[in-house]
């Protein structure tokens, strides 16, 4: 697994100040976590930017403060809700020898036979899927084959998804990833997802 870090330093500025660090290319972050008093800090925009869109929610990192260096994950990512500009960042520290658990995307991946029938077409129930392991052995996403969705009855479980070497699966395995749906009088008959099925990574929180 490709390695990446962020540069950080200490921050002072805070509430309105981080406004103008913020116009000057530089995001305010904070680190906290296992055991640890959080940290105030601030990270170049630009390179920040990139970093995120490697590690997502699912590849570990370092945060370089210094000589100190803290292996982390990202928990929260903030933008502006009009321009999506990067407002603030927050990473959760964890260890290294202690699994985790995370949502690891889905990617599909094929094409469905049974979705050339007519009236026919792929429903994809499920776009992420909780699992555990170790940080370094996280997928970064998980390949979904809807080639095997050959006919109106086929579907693919959870349960069914190849998991890495040390990855556990937290979510139900009988929960459908995908299915051949058919539609009728023009509309597709889909289940209802209980609340609390589908993990989310991040959130949203207010801009300081």
């Amino acid at each position: 697994m490709e390695q990446y870090t962020v540069e950080a330093a200490a921050r002072t500025a805070l509430g309105k100040k981080n406004k103008a660090l913020r116009r000057a290319g530089i995001t305010p972050i904070h680190v906290y976590g296992h055991g640890t008093e959080p940290l105030t800090l601030q990270a170049e925009t630009l390179p920040l930017i990139h970093t995120l869109e490697a590690v997502g929610y699912t590849t570990p990192l370092t945060v370089k403060v210094g000589a100190d260096e803290h292996f982390v994950m990202v928990d929260l990512v903030q933008r502006h809700p009009v321009t999506e500009r990067l407002l603030h960042v927050d990473f959760h520290q964890i260890s290294r020898t202690e699994k985790v658990q995370a949502a690891i995307p889905l990617h599909f991946e094929g094409e469905a036979r049974g979705a050339r029938m007519e009236g026919a077409s792929v429903a994809e129930d499920l776009h992420e899927m909780e699992v555990e392991a170790l940080p370094m052995d996280l997928p970064h996403a998980l390949i979904v084959d809807i080639s095997v969705l050959e006919n109106e009855d086929s579907q693919i479980l959870a349960g069914e998804i190849a998991l890495p070497s040390g990855v556990t699966l937290i979510t139900d395995p009988e929960h459908i990833v995908a299915r051949i749906v058919m539609h009728q009088g023009g509309e597709e008959e889909t289940p209802t997802v209980a609340a609390g099925d589908v993990p989310t990574a991040g959130g949203e929180k207010r801009e300081e």
